[in-house]
Order: C-alpha cells, then sequence, then structure tokens
C-alpha cells in the first residue's frame, strides 16, 4: 500500500507501508534536467529511495558546514596522511582518504554553481579554505618536526610522495568520474555505497600534505606539483557535480538557465586539460632524453674503461643554459683529463647538446681470475715490539771554578816565601 507523501507543502513522492519515501516531488518546478532525471531511475536503479529535493539540497549545505566535527576530521586525516607519506606507506595514505572531509564542501559548491540564494556558497567555501590551510600548516608542522628529530626521515624523497609531484590528463578524468559518481550517489544512491570509493579515486588530503612536506624540503617542484593536482581535482569534481546536479533537477528555482554557470565551470577543466596535457608531453620527452643521455655515457665510459661500473648518471641544468652532467664510476685505472675529455665529446654529439661532465671515479683493483694467488698464503700479523720507557735524565751538577794561577811566558810557578831574589 502506497500513500502520497507532502512535504512542505509539496507532493514529495509516494510512501510505502514501511514508512519508506518512494519517487520525488519537483520542488523546483520543471526543469530540463527532469527528463533526465526520470531516464537514469528508470534504467540504473529504478524504485530506490530518495530525498525531496529541497530536503537534500539542505543535507548537502549541512554537511558542507565548518563545525568541531568538520575540523577533527581535517585534523586526523591530516596527521594520517602526513605520516603514511612519510613512512611510504599507500595503506596508511588511503586510510586518510577514507577519513577527509573535503568532499562534502566541494560537492555543495557544486551544487550551488547551479544557483540559490547569495549567502549559501560562503560556508561551504569557508569550509573548504580552512580546511585547505589547516592540511598545508599542520603537514608542515610534522615534517618540521620529524626532520629535527633524531630519526632519518626525508634524507630521501618516498615513492608516495613522488607520487603526487607529476599530475597528468589521467589524474583530470579520474577526478571528472569520481566528481560524477559522488554526485550521483548523494542523488540517488544515498551516499552510503559510492562515496568511500570517491574519496579514495579523488584524493584531496594527500596532495595537500604533500605541498606542506614540500614547504619544509623547500622543493618547489614538490608543492608546486602538488598543488597542482588538488587543484585539478577540485575543479573536476566540482565541474562534474554540477553536472550530474542539474541533469538530476536538483537546483534552486531561478529564473535565469544555469547553463553559462555551468560553462563557467568548466573552463578551469579545460585549461588545466591543456596544461596537463603539454606537461604531460614534456615529461615523456624529457624521459626519453634521460635514457638517450644515461646510455651514451654508459657506451662511452664502456669503451675507456672495460672493468669500470657506472654507479649513477644525473643531469641539470647548467648556469648558461647546458646540460651538466654528474657520471659516477669505479673504475681499475686512474683517468686522464682527455678520458672526460673523450666522454664529453661523445655524449654531446650522441644528444645534441652541449655537456658540462662532471667525472666522480672511484679506483677499484680487479684481479685476473686466470692468474690466482698462490694456495698457502699466510696472513702475516705483525707483532708489536715493546718500547723502552724513558728514563730521566740527573740534571748536571755545579763545578767549582779552578783557582787562578800566575802564568810568565806560558810556564805556570808557585810562588814561594823563600825565594832569592836576583842580583842586580
Amino acid at each position: 500500500m502506497r500513500t502520497l507523501a507532502v512535504v512542505d507543502g509539496e507532493a514529495a513522492g509516494f510512501r510505502a507501508a514501511d514508512g519508506a519515501l518512494i519517487g520525488a516531488g519537483r520542488d523546483e518546478g520543471p526543469a530540463w534536467g527532469d527528463g533526465m532525471a526520470a531516464m537514469l531511475d528508470t534504467w540504473v536503479v529504478p524504485n530506490h529511495v530518495i530525498l525531496p529535493k529541497g530536503r537534500l539540497r539542505a543535507e548537502i549545505f549541512r554537511a558542507a558546514r565548518p563545525d568541531l566535527r568538520f575540523r577533527l576530521l581535517v585534523w586526523f586525516s591530516c596527521v594520517i596522511a602526513t605520516l603514511g607519506l612519510i613512512a611510504n606507506s599507500p595503506a596508511v595514505v588511503i586510510g586518510a582518504m577514507l577519513v577527509a572531509p573535503l568532499l562534502g564542501p566541494i560537492m555543495a559548491l557544486g551544487l550551488a554553481l547551479l544557483g540559490g540564494a547569495r549567502r549559501e556558497p560562503l560556508p561551504p567555501m569557508w569550509a573548504l579554505a580552512e580546511g585547505v590551510v589547516t592540511s598545508v600548516a599542520l603537514s608542515y608542522v610534522i615534517a618540521e618536526l620529524l626532520r629535527a628529530s633524531p630519526f632519518a626521515v626525508l634524507e630521501t624523497v618516498p615513492g608516495e610522495i613522488q607520487a603526487r609531484t607529476r599530475p597528468n590528463p589521467l589524474d583530470l578524468g579520474v577526478a571528472l568520474a569520481g566528481g560524477a559518481i559522488g554526485a550521483y550517489g548523494l542523488v540517488r544512491l544515498r551516499a552510503s555505497d559510492a562515496l568511500p570509493g570517491v574519496a579514495i579515486a579523488t584524493a584531496l588530503m594527500p596532495p595537500l600534505c604533500t605541498v606542506g612536506i614540500g614547504l619544509s624540503l623547500g622543493d618547489r617542484g614538490i608543492w608546486g606539483g602538488a598543488l597542482l593536482l588538488f587543484v585539478t581535482n577540485l575543479s573536476a569534481i566540482l565541474s562534474a557535480a554540477a553536472v550530474v546536479f542539474f541533469l538530476s533537477g536538483i537546483r534552486h528555482r531561478t529564473t535565469t538557465h544555469p547553463g553559462p554557470r555551468l560553462v563557467l565551470g568548466a573552463v578551469p577543466v579545460v585549461v588545466l586539460g591543456v596544461a596537463l596535457a603539454g606537461l604531460t608531453v614534456r615529461a615523456v620527452q624529457e624521459a626519453r632524453e634521460e635514457d638517450q643521455l644515461v646510455a651514451a655515457t654508459r657506451e662511452a665510459v664502456g669503451n675507456l674503461f672495460p672493468n669500470g661500473t657506472v654507479e649513477r648518471v644525473t643531469r641539470s641544468s647548467g648556469a648558461d643554459g647546458s646540460t651538466k652532467v654528474r657520471v659516477d664510476v669505479q673504475v681499475d685505472r686512474e683517468p686522464s683529463v682527455r678520458d672526460a675529455e673523450t666522454i664529453q665529446a661523445y655524449v654531446a654529439q650522441r644528444t645534441g647538446k652541449r655537456i658540462q661532465l662532471v667525472l666522480v671515479t672511484t679506483p677499484i683493483l680487479v684481479l685476473d681470475p686466470l692468474n690466482p694467488p698462490a694456495p698457502d698464503v699466510r696472513l702475516l700479523t705483525p707483532t708489536p715490539t715493546p718500547t723502552a720507557a724513558p728514563t730521566r735524565t740527573p740534571a748536571p751538577t755545579p763545578t767549582p771554578g779552578r783557582t787562578p794561577t800566575a802564568q810568565s811566558g806560558g810556564a805556570t810557578g808557585t810562588p814561594s816565601a823563600g825565594a832569592t831574589p836576583l842580583p842586580d
């Protein structure tokens, strides 16, 4: 048995015997998206429980308020995500995605993009801004404290952090799909089934924490790439949610068509898509150049030092626009300046770039396996020889001076009292 339910003076749908509300009343009047919403209801999930549109709008905006619950979820999800990124733990990072509440304000802003009261978007905008600033600041403080601690953390950049510094068009596509199914889950599936997967697919908290960690490290490549990833996810989720809300007929009664607002919201997505495509093409080109550079360096070193081993090849931009290449290699002989010049010329010829070479060699000793040492070799352990202890030398004693004697013509005589005087 079904009865007609009325909410706020308008038909809200039919109420079944168990009290469940089936079908939605059209409290905003006829809309272009009503037909599309009816087709979605019929094809995808017919006879499912949905809320009246007025109540649904109120719940979406109520969930986006910056209350104590929202702040606690932001703080704890930020701590979990930051520690998971530093510990390079994907499971911990996924847990932070599930806890983070940032998807709620973005969905509310997508709904507000279709029109409504002027003050309606202010609470979700404030919640989103507060969540962004808090996450970046808190992750920066955590990274600074861990770097100052005796634990060896962030000496190298973990893979979980690096994965969020290079956004590409695939990330934009994932965010668009995640935002669309997230909005549809709010409207038709009551969010319990879809939103956890959307929170994982459209990562919002980990990029913000990566921004704070990058600021702590002073690495512009880390915090810049992570910030671009967050902006990409934010714009894509907001635009996709607005389109789904419009097609579902969840919009405020207004005399103006929300089409221009949707186009305006799609502009950042298009701009970001073009920018990400350009960055991806550039990254692929740099990767190919890197592979060509490493191959040429290994070939040159292998020809000059057959027993040598290339440990690492890194490159950077020189001050004069050249490519600075540092080669760490183990060699079995002392390299000469001519060897370094040969490597530099060969790499420049293969890559077509001006090369500034830094050759760092480590000497190694390679024994010929055809001439092994004698089998009766013994290690001679030097025996320590006793060292005589120093003896103290007595200080010299003063010697009395000699009594002066009369000297005459080199002869020494002793005067006597009975001396006879010489005659005149």
